[in-house]
């Protein structure tokens, strides 16, 4: 039987070695016959011994139901080694579903050196039926990036890394993520000597609600979305007008503390500055915005009569803007979404989707070509 790893093999081979050796100690203590037969049987088929026969209660358990009930979402008890192995615990969570289970399986398997096995465990936990609470998705986000950085893939996990510091609530997770403050970003403004972003103070908008913001931290993603109005003027001044329509409307009529986007692009190619990336956006839902750079096109990319393309100048400065927030912050195309990556909408529009997908198609074979950002009437 060299080399069979089967779980159900190995387990059987473990729990023998274990009723040899307690067998061994029991008889020399002179057990009658019957004990000796019940405490090998136990260990060897535990299924076929009550449990609690065999285990006394925790203190404090609610009952004395297996599989991980008693477990807390906390580091204390999630990141503890296996009791009295991680391959042994494993077999006692095998077909718990709480978020507890879940996560406590996911660290074991990492003690085990199963990344793979653990990020499924962690995936059920962030994507199952039930929204995690922030300190479990602290602690899922926290193993999947202990996983990707066992397959030797670290920058995969560097987001939920980053994510699991944003929500972590528990000590001494924080001080696995060696938690620090994030430092700000630059304020917005041309890198490529090709990108001219047109300011906030040119657009006259509203006093942003700073009560209403939160630091955006270090951007590791940016996301695509569409204005959803039709919007064919290329005058820098509706354009100013245009921006201060969706800014009103996002402050007076969906509580936002500014307008949701960090940048906005019309339809002649200029770039706006929108929320100050500073501050996270109001663009993609919840903690979907974390560290996330919003970018709209003004238009309504649908098909039929109430929709329309991209104009070219739009496509050269989405695709320069995407190209220089990368370049700046140090993240890949891995890191280029569009809202419906998010949730179910149609945002960026069909006609605009595609378009998306070619950029980051390009960004992954090393093309970074732009027809640049700047247009006639800056």
């Amino acid at each position: 039987m060299a080399g069979y790893n089967s779980r159900g093999g190995a387990a059987v081979g473990r729990r023998t070695v274990l009723v040899r050796q307690l067998l061994t100690t029991l008889s020399s203590r002179r057990l009658p016959g019957a004990a000796l037969a019940l405490a090998g049987v136990s260990l060897l088929f535990p299924g076929c011994v009550n449990p609690n026969v065999m285990r006394s209660p925790q203190p404090g358990a609610q009952g004395s139901q297996p599989g991980g009930s008693n477990l807390t979402v906390s580091a204390s008890c999630l990141l503890a080694p296996g009791k009295p192995t991680a391959d042994y615990e494993l077999e006692d969570l095998e077909h718990a579903s709480s978020s507890a289970a879940l996560l406590r399986r996911a660290f074991l398997l990492l003690e085990c050196r199963r990344p793979d096995a653990a990020l499924d465990a962690a995936a059920q936990v962030l994507y199952g039926p039930a929204a995690p609470s922030a300190n479990e998705e602290a602690f899922a986000r926290f193993a999947r990036a202990e996983a990707y950085a066992m397959l030797g893939h670290p920058e995969r996990g560097e987001y939920d890394r980053d994510v699991a510091r944003h929500l972590a609530l528990d000590v001494e997770l924080q001080r696995r993520l060696d938690v620090h403050p994030v430092a700000e970003p630059q304020p917005a403004g041309p890198v490529a000597s090709t990108l001219q972003i047109q300011s906030r103070a040119r657009w006259r908008p509203m006093a942003p609600r700073r009560s209403n913001l939160e630091p955006l931290g270090t951007p590791r993603r940016i996301t695509i979305h569409h204005s959803a109005l039709y919007f064919r003027d290329t005058r820098v001044a509706t354009s100013i007008a245009q921006l201060q329509v969706i800014q009103r409307d996002h402050m007076q009529n969906r509580d936002y503390g500014d307008i949701g986007y960090h940048f906005l692009i019309d339809p002649a190619g200029r770039v706006w500055e929108g929320r100050e990336l500073k501050y996270q956006g109001a663009h993609a839902s919840g903690a979907n915005n974390v560290q996330n750079i919003g970018v709209c096109l003004l238009g309504n990319f649908v098909r039929g009569s109430a929709g329309q393309g991209p104009t070219p100048q739009q496509v050269a400065a989405m695709r320069e803007l995407v190209t220089t927030m990368m370049q700046r912050y140090h993240f890949g195309p891995e890191g280029l979404h569009v809202h419906n990556d998010f949730k179910a909408t149609e945002c960026p529009g069909p006609l605009l989707e595609p378009v998306v997908a070619d950029l980051a198609r390009d960004l992954r074979r090393g093309i970074t070509r732009t027809a640049g950002a700047t247009a006639a009437g800056y």
